[in-house]
């Protein structure tokens, strides 16, 4: 099995401080490797970045059209947010609209990313609730999808008719039958695929957008409302490597080349990503 590559440096001052190591893959729209680091084929948990396809049975039930969601819900459905009241205000709604309260969720209550959301409840004497957790929009999404499959509370259990749903897209996406699963973060389950296949999901997805038929339709709305609404999904990609961003775009640079900070706010030093990815 090739071993990991390096991939991201940490430099403080003039020296190389550390280097991660890890495996990367990219596919282009009919699944074949254009690029890869490491080893293409190792089994991993794609936790976060599996969301929209997880997302997709929400549009290929017919859920998203009988609850007459918006193209925001459905960047919360595939969103890593930071529990910023951008995010909360909107998952919140959306909770109401369903006649439901967070206790619905699954997920546990997390801290805000967010400062500015973690510095007001500090102020107000309130704790993290499940809504500001990072994947409350993903689990919206489980809860709208299992209000129009019947299915009971538990939503989050691997044989839930919502978790079957999530896995039967990704195993016809990804083309690989999942080698297990294991429970995320959010307590919903994750499951595991070769990095390698889940490159070439996303490449076929891409392929999709603007096609005719119930998964491009499905495909298409995901990839616009998360294009539409990227501050409430608070996502990265290799945009620079892809030649869609410039790479002294600030855009570009807050996530290529971020400061490092101390406490006093010195500039000790940036992330950068290694020679094989520059």
């Amino acid at each position: 099995m090739p071993a990991a590559e390096p991939l991201v440096e940490i430099w403080r001052g003039d020296l190389l401080e550390s280097l991660h190591l890890g495996h990367a893959v990219i596919a282009d729209e009919t699944g074949q490797i254009v690029e890869s680091w490491g080893d293409p084929a190792a089994i991993v948990y794609p936790r976060s970045s599996a969301k929209m396809l997880q997302a997709l049975p929400l549009l290929e039930s017919g859920a998203a059209r009988a609850h007459e969601l918006t193209d925001e819900q459905l960047a919360l459905a595939c969103a890593s947010h930071q529990g910023a009241a951008i995010h909360t205000d909107r998952v919140d709604r959306w909770l109401t609209k369903l006649g439901l309260t967070q206790d619905a969720f699954r997920c546990g209550p997390q801290a805000p990313r967010d400062k500015d959301a973690l510095h007001a409840m500090i102020r107000a004497g309130d704790t993290p609730c499940r809504i500001h957790n990072n994947c409350s929009g993903k689990h919206a999404g489980f809860l709208t999808l299992n209000r129009h499959l019947g299915g009971d509370d538990d939503y989050h259990a691997v044989d839930h008719p919502v978790q079957k749903a999530g896995r039967a897209a990704m195993e016809d996406l990804v083309r690989e039958e999942s080698a297990g699963w294991g429970i995320d973060g959010c307590s919903a389950p994750n499951f595991a695929f070769s990095i390698a296949g889940m490159a070439g999901a996303m490449g076929r997805m891409a392929a999709m957008h603007g096609q005719s038929g119930t998964r491009p339709e499905a495909v298409t709305r995901l990839v616009d409302a998360t294009m539409g609404y990227p501050e409430l999904v608070a996502i990265a990609s290799l945009l620079v490597r892809l030649g869609v961003l410039d790479k002294d775009d600030p855009a570009a640079k807050q996530y290529r080349n971020p400061a490092i900070l101390n406490f006093a706010g010195l500039h000790t030093g940036e992330i950068r990503p290694a020679a094989a990815i520059a």
